[in-house]
């Protein structure tokens, strides 16, 4: 082997070991055995080369170079796909990011929500309170567990359709499509879904078949107590907003204590009840509640009134936040809850983009910075501001090149 070819052999080694080394998502022992197996194919060329014909061995040993180091390149990427996927749990304080690991219990605390971004661009965002674990990760997805609790999901499909599925207690969610959010109760053992984008297959015990769930639709289904019969699930579905449980009869209890009205409504929300909740606080005085609560009160409150349809209760809750404790991680929570609002429940994208630019503006490095960019940019593109959407879609891709608004930015800027 002459010098150039030596030290061509040397340089694309060392580019396929650094390479390897780089990724994050594979462990020491799988680095460590991919970095044997091109050591060895390497000597073996060499060795097999010197024990050749002179007349052919240099133009063979060319070849078979350029042959093996293709194949080893090749081997290397096809390696590098077939690696599963990693995760970061973002912080509460700032931009540092928690590694992930598989079966790990994630909760998300009282005052705001926890983003998962995965490496491949998909994202979960898990709001207040909840819980759930990622119980596996594959090449193109993970299987997930939602103990309790609602979440946004992204799924990015970066490298073709993925293999992930969402648990809730009995039901399960294969997905088909890209942006959707799921909840769970246990205590009521309910769950929904809400269609963003594309569609789903939602199975399991509490429905007789599986049902496909497109964009638009929202399914909510009632799973009974655990020795329910799976035949005596019930499901709704309903176009413009997640359809709540059968409401029960209003019952007003011969009881005339405020503070024993304000205890239920707290007590029913944690219970996952939340139309029942909304009730109560009603019961006690809706306003003196909201002025009464605190921040996390307030923000779990105004989310038990969208989870139950009572959209112009949910705004007041958090203008009231947002007037009462300003400059804070909540208010600029309910900053973002209210674009929210204002976008999906009224279409009024104008209103969307303002209250997704404020909480950009208090909160420019907080967990929802990536989404509120995303639905900033959707929410100026459907009102009309054409320009300002394409800075927008320029600033998401600059950071969030595979993100799941990543699509949608592209679009925007190619009109």
């Amino acid at each position: 082997m002459d010098s150039r070819e030596a030290e061509l052999s040397r340089v694309v080694g060392s580019k396929i070991r650094e390479a390897l080394d780089a990724e994050a998502a594979a462990g020491d022992d799988i680095r460590l055995g991919r970095m044997r197996f091109i050591d060895r194919v390497t000597a073996r060329q060499v060795s097999h080369a010197f024990e050749r014909p002179r007349a052919w061995t240099v133009t063979f040993r060319r070849l078979s170079f350029g042959m093996v180091g293709a194949a080893a390149a090749v081997a290397a990427v096809f390696v590098w796909l077939r690696l599963p996927i990693s995760f970061q749990i973002d912080s509460d304080a700032g931009p540092a990011a928690i590694a992930g690991n598989a079966g790990d219990l994630i909760e998300a605390n009282a005052v705001v929500p926890t983003a998962l971004r995965f490496s491949e661009g998909s994202s979960i965002v898990l709001e207040r309170g909840g819980q759930l674990r990622v119980l596996a990760l594959e090449s193109n997805g993970a299987r997930v567990l939602v103990e309790k609790g609602a979440a946004d999901v992204a799924i990015a499909h970066r490298h073709g359709p993925g293999k992930w599925r969402f648990e809730a207690g009995p039901v399960t969610v294969d997905v088909t499509g890209t942006r959707f959010r799921v909840d769970w109760s246990p205590e009521s053992r309910s769950f929904g879904i809400e269609l963003k984008e594309g569609s789903v297959i939602v199975g399991g015990e509490c429905l007789p078949t599986p049902r496909r769930v497109q964009r638009g639709d929202n399914l909510r289904v009632s799973c009974g107590t655990p020795a329910t019969s799976t035949t005596a699930a019930k499901m709704d579905v309903a176009a413009p907003a997640p359809v709540a449980e059968t409401k029960p009869a209003r019952v007003v209890a011969h009881r005339d204590t405020h503070a024993a009205d304000v205890g239920d409504w707290r007590e029913l929300v944690a219970a996952g009840r939340y139309a029942e909740g909304v009730h109560a606080a009603e019961r006690a005085g809706w306003s003196r509640v909201c002025r009464s609560a605190n921040a996390v009160e307030l923000l779990s409150l105004a989310d038990a009134a969208r989870l139950s349809g009572e959209t112009s209760r949910a705004v007041e809750a958090l203008l009231i936040l947002r007037q009462r404790f300003p400059g804070t991680t909540s208010a600029a929570t309910g900053a973002f809850s209210l674009g929210r609002l204002a976008f999906e429940k009224r279409g009024a994208y104008t209103e969307a983009a303002r209250w997704f630019a404020t909480y950009l503006d208090e909160q420019p490095r907080g967990p929802l910075m990536g989404d509120a960019v995303g639905r900033l940019m959707e929410a100026r593109d459907r009102a009309g501001d054409h320009t300002a959407a394409r800075r927008d879609a320029e600033r998401y891709l600059q950071r969030f090149p595979e993100g799941p608004y990543a699509g949608t930015a592209r679009v925007i800027l190619a009109d």
